[in-house]
């Protein structure tokens, strides 16, 4: 029964590798990522920048890196966080990254939502949506600072535009809208997928625990016959 279970949860890890955003993963594979690292560092310097004391409370003696790994983009970001200020570096997954303090892996979506509070880490965490390994003090520390700062990438990222600001935020919301539609359609596909599978995994275990039985019964059986003949 817990092997049956082990392969209910793999599968269902396998759907969860998949979103609204996949498709635009496989489709950015050749292209190169200094763009995506130029943005994403200069959002996150952005941010320190409103929010100066922002890793003040940080358990840091030396510089950390934490490594982020959204399961439906084909890159691994590593960001390096220090007093003096933080650093993001965007590498291919298929690239060795530099020795990190903690990792955090899922969708992009859900690493999103834990850095700007809008999800409970925890619940994520227990449900399986993020994966969290090393340092899980260092990445409890940088959470709850984002969220006494109560920060904003989507907003941040829209100011980067300049006079296209509002443009870009109504853009955002728009793209909220379209993903949250397109993820709870893709909620109805992964149980159609999912729970034909789920039966089939739990009638296979119950067949292999008959069999298990009836070997035992045969067993004892024989036991007892071979008691016989020697008495």
């Amino acid at each position: 029964m817990q092997a049956n279970a082990e392969v209910r949860e793999n599968v269902a890890g396998i759907a969860r590798r998949i979103t609204p955003i996949t498709p635009l993963g496989w489709l950015a594979r050749p292209l190169p990522v200094w763009p995506v690292e130029r943005v994403l560092d200069e959002l996150a310097r952005r941010i320190v920048r409103r929010n100066p004391t922002l890793f003040d409370r940080l358990p840091l003696t030396e510089a950390a890196r934490l490594r982020l790994l959204p399961l439906d983009l084909p890159w691994q970001i590593v960001i390096r966080v220090a007093q003096e200020g933080v650093r993001v570096s965007v590498l291919d997954k298929q690239t060795k990254s530099p020795a990190c303090d903690a990792s955090i892996e899922g969708p992009l979506e859900r690493l999103v939502a834990s850095a700007s509070g809008d999800g409970d880490g925890d619940a994520m965490f227990f449900a399986g949506d993020i994966r969290v390994t090393g340092d899980t003090e260092l990445i409890l520390a940088i959470r709850n600072a984002l969220d006494d700062a109560d920060v904003d990438p989507a907003g941040e990222l829209a100011a980067m535009t300049g006079p296209f600001a509002g443009m870009a935020r109504r853009l955002g919301m728009m793209a909220d809208r379209i993903y949250r539609n397109a993820s709870s359609g893709l909620d109805l596909v992964r149980a159609d997928i999912t729970a034909p599978i789920a039966a089939r995994v739990d009638a296979q275990g119950r067949e292999v625990q008959r069999l298990r039985t009836e070997v035992e019964r045969l067993n004892r059986r024989a036991r007892r016959g071979v008691g016989e003949t020697g008495s």
